[in-house]
């Protein structure tokens, strides 16, 4: 399976230490993961001169540019799809690159962060939405994933000093980064089940 990997994620994984756990956690090589052609160059220039957007660190720039030294080749635009996506409130030119790539090879999958996106996918009429039922995973489900694999503690000491760089994920693990074990989990499983109910079938893979 071809693990396709948005900015958004790419970059919150990569300050959370997480990025290049993706084979562990999820059992999916690097080499069977791509992203975007401009995620090297913005990775790049965030070496010289942090964007304080995508990028707040130039260590995980350095771990994004680690990690797609050794992804597949950049996704291409599939153009017959790409029209399907440009347009649509809430979906900007990257996200729409990768959904036409979904559509194009239906052995793949999409880890995202962008929960805008995520959502105006879910509001498309059924018939536009059909090809992405349960082949999305979102950034909660590799928490959930190093909290399974690692316990706690190991999860604060990786996701807590950037944990602010997502709102979900700052929630999560408390103001304080001192949320207990059974709070953490009821609060990643709130996120995924209301990410999961957004539309019927869910885009939500029910599991890694």
């Amino acid at each position: 399976m071809r693990l396709l990997i948005d900015v958004d994620a790419l970059c919150k994984l990569a300050h959370w230490g997480l990025l290049d756990e993706i084979p562990s956690l999820m059992g999916i090589p690097l080499q069977e993961c791509t992203t975007l052609a401009s995620s090297k160059y913005r990775a790049i220039k965030a070496k010289s001169k942090l964007d304080m957007r995508v990028f707040h660190a130039v260590e995980a720039a350095d771990r994004v540019l680690e990690a797609i030294a050794l992804m597949q080749a950049p996704i291409e635009p599939a153009s017959q799809s790409l029209g399907d996506f440009e347009n649509v409130l809430g979906i900007d030119a990257g996200e729409a690159v990768l959904l036409a790539s979904l559509v194009a090879a239906p052995d793949t999958r999409l880890l995202t962060g962008d929960k805008r996106a995520l959502r105006a996918l879910a509001a498309l009429p059924p018939e536009a939405r059909e090809p992405f039922h349960g082949r999305v995973i979102c950034v909660e489900r590799i928490i959930e994933a190093g909290l399974n694999q690692w316990g706690l503690d190991v999860l604060r000491s990786k996701v807590c000093p950037w944990k602010k760089i997502d709102v979900a994920v700052n929630i999560i693990m408390g103001s304080r980064c001192d949320a207990g074990e059974a709070s953490v989990r009821e609060a990643l499983a709130s996120y995924i089940g209301e990410l999961t109910s957004l539309c019927d079938p869910s885009l939500i893979c029910e599991k890694l």
